[in-house]
């Protein structure tokens, strides 16, 4: 397929013309790429510097097979390279790589800026495009597996709300609530603080969702319970350290049941499912690409 021609309909589609500068990326891709002395801008393709979605390299002129990936990181690449192919493209949720319960957002080498050229291996990355878009998100992906009834958007982001809530299609237990969870993401570690026997009206916020105000926000809405990536910001930064210790002193009166199943495990659901359905109905072949850590 023609790389123009996929970029065109990919931005239409996510309507990033419209979306104002990604946040976080557009204040701290600059500033952590600036201080790892990596000269990323000779890189990157100019447009995504001025407002942070879309294509980030452009190194090929046709798109024979996509790659998917939450986060770019040099695991995930590394995987990539192994294929030995070239004429492809990697779609992510997020232009940089993150530990979200160690230092935070990272960049990737300089040396892979390099290979992905010679490789001609493209990037194209949706971070708030796809968490606010009203038909494919990151936080609608996860309501649909849960059969969400009377839907409703929250949680205010950008031009749009990345958050959904709605209602079980009958009430369950909390441990069930939690096994169906595991089978969902795919995952055996889940951290939860339970406040009632029962699961029936759910707020969803994938990904980072470590904000007090998201809580409150979901209570204020008559949910019992909050399902996100993170309730509890584990990032070892100054900035975190204060917002970990802001829940800590107020979780114990958080009248809802709170659920984190990692930053990474709620935002892949929108890649594996919706996202790889709409590259095969374009006619590419597409693959995932996970990592090892779920939780680091």
């Amino acid at each position: 397929m023609d790389l123009d021609l996929f970029i065109r309909k990919l931005d239409l589609e996510f309507q990033i013309d419209n979306i104002p500068p990604d946040e976080p990326f557009s204040r701290i891709l600059p500033r952590i790429y600036d201080a790892a002395g990596i000269e990323f801008r000779k890189y990157v393709n100019p447009q995504f510097l001025q407002n942070f979605h879309g294509l980030i390299l452009r190194n090929s002129r046709i798109v024979k097979k996509i790659y998917l990936a939450v986060f770019l990181s040099g695991e995930i690449l590394d995987k990539i390279f192994q294929q030995n192919i070239s004429d492809a493209l990697i779609f992510l949720h997020h232009p940089m790589d993150m530990e979200s319960s160690g230092r935070g957002f990272l960049p990737v080498e300089e040396k892979y800026f390099l290979k992905l050229k010679r490789r001609r291996i493209s990037i194209y990355c949706l971070h708030t495009p796809l968490d606010i878009n009203k038909s494919v998100s990151t936080s609608r992906s996860i309501a649909k597996v849960l059969k969400l009834q009377n839907q409703r958007e929250y949680s205010k982001c950008s031009i749009g709300y990345a958050g959904i809530y709605g209602n079980l299609e009958h009430s369950v237990e909390f441990a069930e609530f939690i096994k169906l969870l595991k089978v969902i993401f795919g995952i055996d570690e889940i951290h939860h603080l339970q406040r009632s026997p029962s699961v029936q009206k759910v707020g969803v916020i994938a990904g980072g969702g470590a904000e007090v105000e998201y809580m409150r926000e979901t209570i204020d809405l008559g949910c019992d319970t909050y399902l996100s990536g993170d309730y509890l910001n584990k990032v070892k930064t100054e900035n975190s350290i204060r917002r970990r210790a802001e829940f800590e002193a107020v979780k114990d009166y958080l009248n809802i049941n709170l659920i984190e199943c990692s930053h990474y495990a709620t935002e892949k659901l929108v890649l594996v499912n919706e996202m790889q359905e709409y590259f095969k109905n374009l006619g590419l072949e597409t693959e995932f690409i996970d990592c090892a850590d779920y939780w680091k």
